[in-house]
């Protein structure tokens, strides 16, 4: 299926795409969330035959290989080639439960974030979230997720311009992993207890995505 009108990046994009890298926590969160819920609930893994767990992606050999590799790049606060990164989303879109996946990964990439941040920088968030964890979630953001945090009329928004989400899922579905994420840093530095709305979106025509927190339902209250 082709791209929506819209989701086609220009020449520029595209290079910078393939010249960018991504910090090696996305791809890990993403993997640590396939395992999760590719792991049947409970401690009943000797119910389940040899052959039918070895085609849960998440329990694989190779997921376990990656997972280190990336954990020891976390710790190394280093990069990685979009390309792979690329490679991996699509395979999660594929998933029937690929928004389940993007949501967690999107959780775990900013918890992971939050953990990367200086113990200095975490202290002063919890001391005042409006100003010092509004600067570290800043910091977060641009670092993990190559997004620009900023205040319209006190309001977080948030804009990436890469185009990864939409290379690997040209109708926006990896973007659920920004969406929470997004959410999650919010949370964690700032206290806020709302929603990341996907107010514009490249697989819909936007010429950029962009996230508004929305403050949460009082109705679920």
């Amino acid at each position: 299926m082709g791209a929506p009108r819209g989701a086609i990046p220009n020449e520029l994009e595209r290079h910078y795409v393939r010249r960018a890298v991504v910090h090696s926590i996305v791809p890990l969160a993403v993997l640590e969330a396939v395992r999760n819920l590719d792991t049947p609930v409970e401690d009943g893994l000797s119910e389940f035959a040899a052959e039918l767990l070895s085609k849960r992606l998440g329990l694989s050999s190779t997921v376990a290989t990656q997972l280190a590799q990336y954990e020891t790049m976390v710790r190394r606060d280093a990069r990685t080639d979009p390309a792979h990164v690329e490679a991996l989303l699509r395979l999660v879109g594929r998933r029937p439960d690929a928004d389940l996946v993007f949501a967690d990964a999107g959780r775990r990439a900013a918890r992971w974030a939050v953990r990367t941040l200086s113990g200095l920088s975490r202290l002063g968030a919890r001391a005042a979230p409006r100003v010092l964890g509004y600067a570290a979630a800043r910091r977060a953001a641009r670092a993990v997720f190559e997004g620009e945090l900023r205040r319209e009329g006190y309001v977080p928004v948030v804009r990436i311009r890469h185009t990864l989400a939409i290379n690997a899922t040209p109708d926006g579905s990896a973007c659920t992993l920004y969406s929470a994420g997004f959410a999650e840093l919010l949370r964690l530095l700032l206290g806020f207890e709302g929603a990341m709305l996907h107010t514009s979106c490249r697989a819909t025509g936007g010429d950029h995505c962009e996230w508004r927190a929305a403050p949460p339902d009082p109705r679920h209250h």
